[in-house]
């Protein structure tokens, strides 16, 4: 089937990929607010007459502007015609999708993991699809559209995209963005080549649209604890370096309890991180209750959860008599941590 591509925007990300329909022969136009950056051969003079000419819509615009387009295009659709979006998160779009056009109109959430410096540099075209079961010969017609503009396909669940895009988008965004907003790179006469990799980061964040940081960073649902977990992991790596420095100022002790001290220290360090984790699923947990109309306190759940952990401990070898208290206080370290009621959630 041969598709006639109507483009929603035309920003950075749109005019890559209305040049790719160019060069692959498919036909297109093209409807943006800013009507004189587009080409009068594309243009759409409305969202009405982009829609009529359309087999196939491009949602190439902002996330955070998804859902009002949706319902204004909603009206001009027919089930023989399928919208996708392209946007760089994808639990929030298929879920704007899924709300507005539900099973009347056929809808996809895509990612094409390319843009205008990808596509100049040459770099190999990859596109992820998320299928869905209310419309998944939509997800089948987007595959052989982007196989025509020379992409390889991966098909993931919105979860997984998004679980996976914060390990990687998200991560490469927040490092960027702290160089530049340390001054990483700057007034320096010269660099080893190892630094390479990191001015290149810089660049990254100082020529990337201005809105995608933010859009990457709040959209995603996994964000926070990918920024979270690597913020930990610094810190673990900088107090370790800490912790040796200190070690080798002071070498009164003989080597071996340095050594012994050394690894307290990092297991002190894990501990800590772990309560900082416990924290924040201590939080959730509180969430979800409130979110639910549940009750506190939860004796029950207290009581049984202290009896696990008693046997946990008699398990390893820990003294058993102690255990009620060290949890007695991780129950109150979390709790004042997140600020909720004092029973476990």
């Amino acid at each position: 089937m041969t598709e006639t591509v109507g483009l929603l925007g035309y920003g950075r990300f749109g005019r890559a990929l209305s040049g790719l329909l160019a060069d692959a022969g498919i036909p297109h136009r093209v409807h943006d607010p800013k009507l004189d950056e587009v080409p009068p051969k594309l243009q759409a003079g409305s969202l009405e007459d982009l829609a009529a000419r359309s087999t196939v819509l491009v949602l190439a615009m902002p996330v955070t502007a998804m859902h009002d387009a949706l319902t204004t295009l909603r009206l001009l659709l027919s089930p023989t015609q399928f919208v996708i979006d392209v946007g760089s998160v994808k639990v929030s779009p298929v879920q704007a999708l899924a709300s507005v056009l539900g099973r009347d109109i056929p809808w996809v959430g895509t990612h094409p993991l390319f843009g205008p410096a990808s596509l100049a540099r040459g770099d190999a075209r990859r596109t992820v699809v998320c299928p869905n079961s209310l419309h998944p010969e939509a997800a089948q017609r987007a595959r052989a559209l982007f196989e025509r503009l020379g992409c390889e396909v991966t098909e993931m669940t919105p979860e997984a995209h998004d679980a996976l895009m914060a390990r990687t988008h998200v991560l490469t965004f927040f490092l960027a963005h702290g160089l530049v907003k340390a001054g990483v790179g700057k007034g320096i006469p010269f660099a080893p080549p190892s630094f390479q990799p990191v001015a290149r980061l810089e660049e990254y964040a100082r020529t990337e649209v201005p809105h995608l940081f933010n859009v990457v960073q709040s959209e995603n649902p996994y964000a926070r604890e990918a920024r979270a977990e690597l913020l930990t992991a610094l810190t673990e790596l900088h107090q370790g370096l800490e912790a040796s420095a200190k070690a080798v100022r002071s070498p009164t002790a003989p080597p071996a309890l340095l050594d012994v001290r050394q690894r307290i220290d990092q297991v002190d360090r894990e501990l800590v991180s772990l309560l900082a984790r416990r924290a924040r699923l201590v939080q959730d947990a509180a969430r979800v209750k409130s979110e639910h109309g549940l009750p506190f306190p939860d004796a029950e759940r207290e009581a049984s959860m202290l009896d696990t952990r008693r046997a946990w401990a008699e398990h390893d070898g820990l003294h058993t008599g102690s255990i009620d208290e060290v949890f007695h206080f991780v129950l109150r370290l979390c709790r004042d941590t997140v600020t909720r009621p004092d029973e476990e959630p």
